[in-house]
């Protein structure tokens, strides 16, 4: 009787689809990563301290070179002499965007690595909600890396925030991922293909943090560089997400980077998309998923 109820649970197991069932799935996939992270303390010191140190080279260099918390060559390329904000919500962001490609981009050599990923391919949900709900678990460990970061800039580096700001950056972060999240399947991809995609992974995710404003305005880049800087999420989502903080509101020019982003998102996630699907069954085909 109790294998007949065992076998019972299971057909409705394998039967049940729908949004429901897959974002139930994507949220057991976040979990399961946390909790491998909690079972090493020093990952947890890790995260916590890095923030601090990320930001730390970078208000050095700033300090240096101004001399001061203001500057005003700085106001001619951004409108604002306050570089040390400007920088410190740059930087918190690059966390963001740094946990999306390497832990996201990564996830499924992490799976193979630790002999899981077969047993993941084989359960009864789509594949690429193996993707999005790794995404899910790095959009809640970036994001906090971005409020730690924030804060220690806040309290040591004094950073000014614009707190009427935080709702639609927070609107601007979700469109982000979303941005982002065609990125990934992409390095997603390319790990899929070959293997040890870790090189890969590193020069896409620094070219586009080299083009985007993270510490620096698009405006000190080689024109070929802005024009292609145009093109990616990861731009218009800083600016945006910084103008919000900064400046509330009353931030300038939001209608346009938030349009922008918008159209790059749907172009970035229909790509990136297609692209997973048809690797992915590429690579189921040839037997590839345990190769190591």
């Amino acid at each position: 009787m109790s294998n007949a109820i065992t076998d019972g649970i299971h057909e409705k197991m394998i039967k049940r689809g729908g949004i429901r069932a897959e974002l139930r799935a994507a949220n057991a996939l976040a979990i399961k990563q946390w909790r491998v992270e909690f079972s090493y303390p020093l990952s947890v010191l890790y995260f916590i301290v890095m923030p601090f140190l990320w930001f730390l080279p970078m208000f050095l260099a700033g300090t240096a070179v101004a001399g001061s918390p203001t500057s005003s060559v700085f106001e001619t390329y951004t409108g604002t002499t306050d570089w040390i904000t400007f920088i410190a919500i740059g930087s918190a962001f690059s966390g963001l965007a740094m946990s999306l490609f390497w832990g996201t981009g990564m996830a499924f050599r992490r799976e193979q690595s630790v002999g899981t990923l077969e047993t993941l391919m084989t359960t009864p949900m789509k594949r690429d909600t193996l993707v999005w709900g790794t995404m899910l678990h790095n959009v809640q460990h970036g994001g906090l890396g971005v409020v730690l970061q924030l804060t220690f800039s806040v309290l040591f580096f004094g950073a000014t925030l614009n707190l009427w700001g935080v709702l639609p950056a927070l609107g601007i972060v979700a469109l982000a991922v979303i941005g982002m999240q065609g990125i990934v399947f992409a390095m997603t991809c390319i790990v899929l293909l070959a293997k040890q995609g870790w090189m890969i992974i590193e020069v896409i995710s620094e070219v586009f943090l080299i083009i985007a404003p993270i510490s620096y305005p698009i405006a000190v880049l080689p024109p070929i560089l802005q024009f292609v800087s145009l093109g990616s999420p990861l731009t218009w989502s800083v600016d945006a997400f910084r103008s919000f903080l900064m400046y509330g509101l009353a931030t300038p020019a939001v209608i346009q980077a938030v349009v922008s982003l918008v159209i790059i998102d749907v172009l970035f996630i229909a790509v990136g998309s297609l692209m997973f699907r048809y690797t992915e069954r590429y690579v189921r085909s040839k037997g590839a998923l345990e190769q190591f």
